[in-house]
């Protein structure tokens, strides 16, 4: 991946991304420079995330909001860029990226559901079951997060975005990830990633992300060896 400067545009926020990026060896990427800029409160909301372009993975370029460009190194980032490593490889769909001492994993919903349902379609489980076994045993937190487009009502958007996020939950959970590490939200179509106003933006805007970041276990862990 060619790095470069971005700008990242959201409902709350327009902010600039100096592109100290990295590719990692596994394909996942790493942020290494901070927002230098913003407008109008927190870069898209934390943890709002979306793919950007493309169809195969080198052609894809991740637009998650909320990054702080920070870098973290020692015993936790290490963990993280091992995790990080792990789940790329068992989820080579979704776009993977480290940020300071959080990784983002963001998945199209049409990879896991079909248009409008929240059953996890066979394949999607097949990738999440992969994926369980490195956070089953990882010392990190997760929360799920559900997006929807702004097509229909937020009637009906709002409860789709909180099954989806519920059910790869539950399925995490069902395959070993313990279920006191995981948290699911649904934010229905208020936080999109790209404006809703072509069929290729609204694809982008439903998606599923996970936010790992590392347990209090972990951080304890690293302050005790400083």
């Amino acid at each position: 991946m060619k790095c470069f400067t971005k700008l990242i545009v959201g409902s709350s926020a327009v902010a600039l991304l100096a592109s100290g990026c990295a590719t990692n060896p596994d394909g996942s990427y790493e942020y290494k420079n901070t927002a230098i800029g913003s407008l109008g409160g927190a870069a898209l909301g934390a943890g709002v995330g979306a793919l950007v372009g493309g169809k195969t993975h080198r052609g894809r370029n991740a637009a998650i909001g909320g990054l702080t460009g920070a870098v973290v190194g020692g015993g936790v980032g290490n963990y993280m860029d091992r995790q990080a490593a792990a789940l790329k490889k068992s989820l080579p769909e979704a776009e993977v990226v480290r940020d300071g001492d959080k990784i983002y994993v963001a998945l199209p919903s049409g990879i896991l559901f079909d248009t409008g349902k929240d059953i996890l379609k066979p394949s999607a489980k097949n990738s999440l079951s992969k994926a369980a076994v490195t956070l089953n045993t990882s010392d990190t937190n997760i929360i799920v997060q559900g997006h929807t487009d702004s097509t229909g009502s937020v009637a009906v958007n709002q409860p789709l975005s909180e099954r989806r996020a519920s059910h790869v939950r539950d399925f995490l959970a069902v395959s070993g990830v313990p279920s006191s590490r995981m948290t699911a939200v649904g934010y229905g179509s208020s936080s999109p990633a790209v404006a809703n106003d072509t069929d290729a933006n609204r694809a982008l805007n439903r998606r599923v992300q996970l936010e790992i970041s590392p347990t209090e276990k972990l951080r304890a862990q690293e302050s005790g060896n400083n």
